[in-house]
């Protein structure tokens, strides 16, 4: 069903997002993080907010994910701005999605590197045997968790 509202065409939201979030959270081992930015509708199922973004994840997210300010998204400019922001020229882009809508969401890198090492340092702490479980099949998952974890810092060059 499509509405039009003043010449915008107003769709139902998709919710693969949810799917994607139940799916990960009832049947991955592993650590997870799913972001989105936050959507006009309140979240069907409880999120993280770190500024424009909405986190779902299975491990304590910081409360500061960066310290750059993300740069003023109206005017003219936005692309070039966010292209600086981002380290990337927006104008290479070639597809179908819309520039400027694609360089306003993008997460900040340094958003994304604070994720990454809070994963880490918690398989870190594991490893170490700094962490431990009562329960010897959450021991079993976050063993697999650390393996994997290991599997993909040796294929990206970081172990």
């Amino acid at each position: 069903m499509t509405i039009c509202k003043k010449n915008r065409k107003i769709k139902y939201p998709d919710m693969k997002l949810y799917e994607e979030i139940i799916l990960l959270d009832k049947f991955y081992k592993g650590k997870y993080c799913v972001e989105n930015v936050i959507p006009f509708y309140e979240p069907l199922i409880a999120a993280k907010k770190r500024g424009r973004h909405l986190y779902w994840t299975n491990f304590n997210l910081p409360n500061i994910l960066s310290k750059r300010k993300s740069p003023e998204m109206k005017g003219s400019g936005s692309i070039e701005r966010f292209s600086k922001f981002h380290n990337y020229d927006f104008y290479k882009y070639k597809g179908k999605q819309n520039r400027g809508k694609m360089s306003r969401n993008l997460v900040d890198y340094e958003a994304g590197k604070t994720i990454f090492e809070t994963v880490l340092g918690i398989v870190k702490k594991y490893q170490r045997g700094d962490v431990t479980f009562k329960d010897q099949a959450l021991t079993q998952i976050f063993i697999d968790s650390v393996e994997e974890t290991n599997q993909i810092l040796g294929t990206i060059g970081l172990k």
